[in-house]
């Protein structure tokens, strides 16, 4: 007997960067369409890359595209490098034209509608800019200990002056007082993934405002073992949230208008990228904020599924 198996196109693109082999791969199937939620999974599963990213036809008229994202272990409402990618692999696909852009794509995910500014970069790539809705931060009030002893710090590696956070997307934001304490983080997978769950936390970023390059504003480490992700390389959605820190800490102008800064996560894990962030201020206050990158393409194939 033959087994019939479906035929999909899929690209491999590492996000946040324009150097192949950097920043965060993804995982891009834009051929979702017919595809059920467990062969999703099953894909991811086989992709074993942070997230992999499907696209549909949408189910509501104000979206584009319907696009889901799963870890190799369950689906995300939010994700920032493979929404990325996802663009990327739409512009190679020639599913956007060069000559009708910029554009703004708006997808249907399940985190609710998120519109993507695209526009050509330097004459030849894109550049994506993710506008999530403006989200929240609040104080994290349960004890810090073992969360911190999972991480391998100690309570004198936080910064005093700026608060642990969590954000919309329920992950920590964990302020450190120099470079060199988030280069030496030793997590324990199993315990952290335990004290996340317990917490109801997606995922643990660890910062600092001490950079590698100078013309950063922080940079990063984010983890999310019970996910299937014990360290994320670069991650989009986190950084939607990082700018309301740096508000809060006085690190962005308290002038009304659009500041732009970069932020850095991977470079421990040998796959360094960089985000733009864009803070849009009114009246004295945050109003909305984009993530923006780049992608380049790894890989295209096929994949065979039953």
């Amino acid at each position: 007997m033959i087994e019939v198996v479906t035929r999909l196109t899929l690209f491999q693109i590492d996000a946040f960067t324009t150097a192949p082999f950097t920043g965060n791969p993804a995982a891009v199937v834009l051929e979702g369409e017919g595809l059920d939620e467990t062969t999703m999974q099953a894909i991811a599963r086989e992709m074993n890359l942070s997230e992999t990213a499907f696209l549909s036809s949408p189910s509501v008229p104000a979206a584009h595209y319907r696009l889901r994202w799963f870890t190799p272990t369950r689906e995300v409402t939010f994700c920032g490098h493979a929404t990325i990618a996802t663009c990327h692999a739409l512009f190679e696909a020639a599913r956007l034209s060069p000559a009708l852009l910029p554009t703004r794509i708006v997808f249907e995910t399940l985190g609710g509608l998120l519109p993507v500014s695209v526009e050509i970069h330097e004459g030849w790539g894109i550049r994506a800019w993710i506008e999530p809705a403006l989200p929240k931060i609040e104080p994290f009030s349960e004890p810090l200990a073992p969360l911190l002893d999972a991480l391998g710090l100690g309570s004198d590696t936080l910064l005093p002056s700026v608060p642990v956070v969590t954000t919309s997307e329920r992950d920590l934001l964990l302020p450190v007082r120099t470079l060199e304490v988030v280069r030496r983080l030793a997590p324990e997978s199993t315990r952290l993934a335990a004290i996340a769950e317990a917490h109801r936390l997606r995922g643990i970023c660890v910062m600092t405002f001490e950079t590698l390059e100078p013309g950063s504003a922080c940079h990063s480490r984010f983890f999310a073992p019970h996910y299937g992700i014990p360290e994320d390389p670069v991650t989009g959605s986190v950084h939607a949230s990082l700018p309301l820190l740096l508000w809060e800490a006085g690190r962005l102008p308290r002038t009304d208008g659009v500041h732009r800064i970069q932020a850095e996560q991977g470079d421990e894990l040998g796959r360094p990228g960089r985000l733009l962030l864009d803070i849009t201020v009114a009246a004295g206050a945050p109003t909305a904020i984009r993530v923006g990158g780049q992608a380049v393409t790894v890989a295209r194939g096929e994949i065979f599924v039953p």
